[in-house]
Parts: structure tokens; C-alpha cells; sequence
């Protein structure tokens, strides 16, 4: 831009009166685009050889720069916390065209003569469309740097992403991937990839349930995600994480699906390990516990005699906190069974008060001291439903039990039945406590999720009761 205002003033030319050059087109713009440093450079520079060019104009000259320059500097920062625009620009030819105006205001009387031939109207639009013109050029030249270096950026983050991804077009040809999805697929090279089809690097039933998986993205228009097995570049069977989007045309219009594929067989090997534990150590627990009980619940029933009080004390604390880790145990073998898929359900036709009026019954001994009332609001009289009472029994238990524990002692827990549209029933279990923060709602069915699960939390429990 230095170079720029200095060729353009030493060539500059007397059209119908007025002087033509570049100087404020490039200073405008150096500062515009370079801010103060481009600015101190542009504008020193263009002074210096103002002043070396002499004359009576030279102060005029010199202070016509200095403007030009504060006014690119001050569009620099009304640019600088947003996008750049168009009309950023043409403000910017703008101003400049208008500083030739403000010049006339502060330079010298004695000079103003000669230089007001130099801010005439057609002197004003060339400042402008020179100005405007150099930024345009400018602009463009600085978002293809900008997107060549955004796809370097984005090429080497592609390439050496360890994952699987990919693009295919809507009949499932790929037309973009990296190394890692020519290493997933056994293709020599990436460019072995291009243009052909799952069919042509997997057996067939297998490449049709990833097209069936692509099929469902593209039909529905959004992201699905999914955890299946796959054979792993190494020969091992394995999972992949896969997660599939629709790519979409600059109109909008779905032409195809991206596909990302990440090998979480650790990670599901590691989770296998640590339920295989728990699920071990739960029925190894169980038995000698229920045993355990069992005494405890005979002795504090009196069977071998009556105790002291403080003896009966302990067995009673120890026979209740028995009782507990079974419930707790039992929590624990029952996820294993719905994860699973072998929990079974003895389903049937029953008054649905009766188990509601036995849940409150059981749960009304939870906390006995906080003195918590529980309420049973009955807007459905009896109603009857295919349930099994065991199984909501035990849900219940666990509502009411959470309720209670989130309560302030002396409140109310309100159990309400209500019929509702399409011969369907609603329980609902509603406390009065401090209720659930908004950034845990998303989570509260997550297994050993707890809102507070800190080492110093005040209630209890393992976070297994609403999952």
C-alpha cells in the first residue's frame, strides 16, 4: 500500500483540472484492512514523499493523508468485533471521498484557493470509486486467503483424523473420505474409494444394512447414530460408532450423507468387564446377605430370647441397614436384567388404588421421624389396568422414596391418579422440595445418576431408583 500511494503520486496526472491519484484509495484501504501498523507504514510513507515532492500544497497534502488514514483507521474498528460487508466498504469509499471535503476546513486560508480545484465533485467521486474499487479487490483477496488456508486447516484435520469420515451422494457413491475410511474398508487408497459403493468392499448382506442405515438419514432429514459391530481393519470383530448426517446443497436440498465411524470396541469391552463385575459381586453378595437378614430379622423378632435394650438397638439398626444393601443389591441384579432383555413381567388385569394404597403403605415407614405425610389423590375410581403389581410396586418405591428424600420435614407427597385420553391411566408422584435443576433433567433416568453427587452431599442413594 506504501509502495502504492508513492508510485501513484509520482505519476500522477491533471485531468480537466484536477489532480488524479491513488494516495487516499491506498491509504484508505491500508488502514482499513491493516489497521495501525499498515496505517503508520502507508501513511508515513506517502508524507515523506509528499514533502519531498514540496510545492505550496504540501501542507495541504500532508494533512488531506493524515485524515484519510484516521478515517480508514476508524472504520477498522467498527469492522474489527463483526463480519465485513459490502457496505462496510462502500462507507468506507465514502468517507474517504468526504475527507477530501474535511480538508478544506482545517488547512490553511491561503492555500484553500488552489486546493478547492482538487475537491470538486468529479475529484470527490474519483476518491470514491478508487477507494471502493481497491477494497473490493482487496476483500476478495483476503477471503480466498483466508478459505485456502481454512481448507488447508480442515484437509490436514481430515487426514489425519484417526476416525472413519466420509461422503457418499444419495445412491451411496463416495465422493469425499480419508485416509482412515480407506484403511476401515481395505481400499488401497483413498482415490480407490471414489465412486464406488459399500458393496464393493463388503459382503453383501452387510453393505445393505449400511445402506438401509443411509437410507434412514436421508429419508428422514436428520442425524441418526448408532452402535453396531463391524470387522476391523486388523481382522478382529469389533464396534464401530457410527453416526450418519445428511449433506445438504447450498439450497438446502439433501444430496447425499456424511458418515463418521469411530472403533469403540475398548470402550464397550471395558463397560462388558464392569457390569460382568457388578453382576458378579451382586449375586455373590446376595446369598450370604439374605442369610445375614434372615438372623437379624429373627433375633430382633425375639426368637433367641428377649434382648437389653441397647443390644436390641444395634440388631435392629443392623437388621434395617441389611435390609437396605438387599434392596440395593437387588436394584442392581434387576439393571442387569433389563439390559439384558430377560426380565420378565407377570402381567394382568387388576384395581390399579389397591397397589398404589400398598406402595404408600410400605414407603409411609421411609423417614419416619421427618414426619412427611403422603396423600393419595384418586381422580380415577376404580380404575383398572393390565399391570404388574410387583413391578409397579417396586416403582412406586422408588418415586416415593425419592420424593420423601427431597422433602422438608413436616411436608406433603401427593400420589394422583387421573384417567387420561385413549383409555390410558397417569400415576404421578409430586413433592414439595427444591425440585430437579434444569441441567440435570436430560439425565435423571441415566443409571448412578445423581443432581449432586459429590462426596459431601446431604441425601443419600445410588442413583438407580429412577433408572
Amino acid at each position: 500500500m506504501c509502495g502504492g500511494v508513492v508510485i501513484s503520486m509520482a505519476t500522477a496526472l491533471s485531468v480537466s483540472g484536477f489532480i488524479v491519484d491513488l494516495r487516499a484509495a491506498f491509504i484508505g484501504a491500508a488502514a482499513f484492512f491493516g489497521g495501525w501498523p499498515a496505517m503508520l507504514i502507508a501513511a508515513a510513507g506517502s508524507i515523506a514523499y509528499r514533502l519531498h515532492l514540496g510545492g505550496q500544497g504540501a501542507e495541504a497534502g500532508v494533512m488531506s493523508i493524515l485524515i484519510t488514514a484516521v478515517v480508514g483507521l476508524a472504520w477498522h474498528h467498527i469492522v474489527a468485533v463483526r463480519s465485513r460487508t459490502m457496505f462496510d466498504i462502500l462507507g468506507l469509499g465514502l468517507s474517504v471521498a468526504l475527507a477530501g471535503l474535511i480538508t478544506l476546513l482545517v488547512i490553511p486560508s491561503q492555500v484553500v484557493t488552489g486546493f478547492v480545484q482538487q475537491s470538486t465533485l468529479p475529484s470527490l467521486l474519483f476518491r470514491f470509486l478508487s477507494t471502493f474499487i481497491i477494497a473490493v479487490l482487496l476483500d476478495r483477496q483476503q477471503r480466498r486467503r483466508d478459505l485456502a488456508v481454512s481448507n488447508m486447516i480442515f484437509r490436514a484435520m481430515v487426514r489425519e483424523l484417526p476416525d472413519s469420515l466420509n461422503v457418499k451422494d444419495a445412491e451411496g457413491r463416495f465422493i469425499a473420505a480419508n485416509p482412515a475410511t480407506a484403511e476401515l474398508v481395505r481400499a488401497a487408497s483413498v482415490e480407490d474409494l471414489i465412486g464406488k459403493t459399500d458393496f464393493d468392499f463388503y459382503p453383501k448382506d452387510v453393505a445393505e444394512r449400511f445402506r438401509q442405515d443411509e437410507m434412514g438419514a436421508l429419508e428422514a432429514g436428520q442425524t441418526l447414530r448408532i452402535d453396531q459391530p463391524a470387522l476391523l481393519p486388523d481382522g478382529r470383530q469389533g464396534w464401530l460408532y457410527t453416526l450418519k448426517a445428511p449433506f445438504r446443497d447450498e439450497a438446502g436440498k439433501i444430496v447425499g450423507v456424511i458418515t463418521y465411524n469411530r472403533d469403540i470396541t475398548e470402550q464397550k469391552r471395558n463397560a462388558q468387564l464392569k457390569n460382568d463385575f457388578i453382576s458378579t459381586v451382586s449375586h455373590e453378595l446376595r446369598t450370604p446377605l439374605t442369610s445375614i437378614r434372615g438372623s437379624l430379622g429373627l433375633i430382633a423378632a425375639g426368637v433367641a430370647g428377649e434382648l437389653p435394650p441397647k443390644a436390641a438397638n444395634l440388631v435392629n439398626i443392623a437388621h434395617n441397614n441389611s435390609e437396605r444393601l438387599v434392596l440395593l443389591i437387588n436394584d442392581i441384579l434387576d439393571m442387569e436384567k433389563i439390559e439384558s432383555g430377560v426380565i420378565t413381567f407377570k402381567i394382568k388385569q387388576m384395581p390399579v388404588r389397591a397397589v398404589l394404597e400398598q406402595a404408600i403403605a410400605a414407603s409411609s415407614n421411609y423417614m419416619a421421624d421427618s414426619g412427611i405425610r403422603i396423600v393419595l389423590v384418586d381422580d380415577a375410581p376404580r380404575a383398572e389396568a393390565n399391570i404388574d403389581p410387583d413391578r409397579l410396586h417396586q416403582v412406586m418405591a422408588n418415586l416415593l422414596s425419592n420424593a420423601m428424600k427431597f422433602s422438608d420435614p413436616g411436608g406433603t407427597v401427593m400420589v394422583k391418579l387421573q384417567r387420561r385420553e385413549r383409555d390410558m391411566l397417569r400415576i404421578s408422584v409430586v413433592d414439595e422440595g427444591t425440585g430437579i435443576p434444569e441441567a440435570f433433567r436430560s439425565r435423571i433416568f441415566g443409571k448412578f445418576e445423581q443432581a449432586d453427587a459429590s462426596s459431601t452431599r446431604k441425601k443419600g442413594g445410588t442413583g438407580l431408583g429412577l433408572s
